[in-house]
């Protein structure tokens, strides 16, 4: 899983960019704010995107995962599209917005 990713921000995001996206993907996706026959994956997400806040939260906590990033990991629009497919990318969109 990769944490920038989960939170929508740039490696090199300052603290105060990385508590603004955790705060409205919490709004965007709680659990409570979603209809019942969406909250199990609700649910799930949202503890994708507490671990990921959990993480690069701590200053020491994201030095250790960026170590562990390879360099240049954050895949492009090319490799996004080579990993799901156009059919993959339209669903995560999708998805992402209910």
């Amino acid at each position: 899983m990769d944490h920038y990713r989960t939170l929508q921000v740039m490696q090199d995001a300052e603290p105060e960019v990385i508590e603004k996206a955790y705060r409205a993907l919490c709004f965007k996706h709680h659990p409570d704010r979603v209809p019942e026959h969406r909250r199990h994956a609700a649910n799930e997400r949202m503890k994708r995107i507490n671990e990921a806040y959990r993480v690069l939260s701590d200053s020491s906590a994201r030095r250790a995962y960026d170590r562990r990033l390879p360099s240049g990991s954050h895949p492009g629009a090319w490799e996004q599209f080579m990993s799901k497919g156009l059919v993959g990318m339209f669903l995560d969109r999708v998805m992402s917005e209910r």
